[in-house]
């Protein structure tokens, strides 16, 4: 039996306006494979808020869940900073505390006009130097983010460029990022205070947990399982199934989704909750409470092979 019947991937966005009318790349895209008597994958949702994006995604979780369908949900963002990080800001070396800490601090209309700046802004401050948030276009007025990364000071009091599975994962970017491609800093400011509302939702509320720092790197018996996902993990597979002219942002979420449910489907699924083999007992011990980790990171050839499969 499968652990999941349905198997949701998310690709974020961090626009302070709404994204255009007709589909676009950077914007928010998910896709859904169920699995019944074979992979069911539905065309990929373009949404141009978050905020409609949450409203879209809370609806499909309590469908399919009311249905009696367990669901997987991964979301295309780091859920947890380097280690450190939520000890200095919160007083708890907890990443649950620190998303607790930034959904305070973060303010998001429903016409995606947002703070994330000004919240990295009074995040930096708290450390010595310029930095470590960096990446804004060099007109706007926020003096204690630094365009360059080259331009931050005191580096060696700051935290970490990049968590444990950062380092492993092949092109991933650090956490720090606030613009330009790969900017998956502002993804993460405006992505954990969605993720929060999403799971206090009362229509979901009690029955999602989140992986790993509710889980642990294990599987879990909730109904509803959200974690972190990096559909670069399938780059070669996304491209050579991308449809002709098929946006980059849908095509990543459609394969990622099938490969999941393909693996799930054939009972491959469960080791991908325990992050990667090698890990150390205190590498194991700061993902699952500060750090997070990206599933199926370390277990690459499983989820290739599944998506292969006829």
């Amino acid at each position: 039996m499968p652990l999941f019947h349905t198997h949701i991937v998310v690709d974020w966005s961090a626009r302070s306006e709404p994204s255009p009318k007709r589909k676009s790349r950077d914007s928010i895209w998910w896709a859904v494979a169920r699995i019944g008597d074979g992979i069911e994958v539905a065309e990929p949702e373009y949404v141009r808020t978050r905020h409609e994006a949450l409203e879209s995604l809370t609806r499909l979780i309590a469908g399919e869940l009311n249905a009696g369908r367990r669901v997987l949900l991964g979301f295309d963002f780091p859920f947890g900073y380097p280690a450190g990080v939520a000890k200095h800001l919160t007083g708890k070396a907890s990443a649950i505390a620190l998303w607790d800490w930034i959904a305070a601090q973060i303010k998001d209309a429903p016409d995606n006009a947002n703070n994330r700046y000004g919240v990295a802004a009074a995040i930096n401050t708290a450390y010595p130097g310029v930095g470590p948030f960096w990446g804004r276009p060099g007109t706007w007025d926020y003096p204690t983010i630094p365009v360059r990364a080259s331009e931050r000071t005191e580096q060696n009091a700051h935290p970490p460029e990049r968590r444990i599975c950062d380092v492993r994962a092949t092109g991933a970017k650090t956490v720090w990022q606030l613009a330009y491609t790969g900017s998956v800093g502002s993804q993460m400011l405006l992505g954990l205070p969605a993720l929060k509302h999403l799971v206090a939702d009362p229509r979901i509320a009690g029955h999602a947990a989140i992986w790993p720092f509710q889980t642990g790197l294990q599987t879990s018996d909730a109904p509803a399982v959200i974690a972190e996902v990096y559909p670069s993990l399938l780059r070669a597979e996304v491209r050579a199934r991308r449809g002709e002219d098929e946006i980059l942002d849908s095509a990543q979420v459609r394969v990622n989704a099938e490969a999941f449910a393909r693996l799930d489907a054939l009972g491959g699924l469960v080791p991908l909750f325990g992050g990667a083999p090698c890990l150390t007992a205190d590498e194991r011990r700061l993902i699952q409470t500060e750090e997070a980790w990206i599933l199926g990171l370390g277990h690459e050839d499983a989820l290739k092979g599944a998506v292969d499969r006829p």
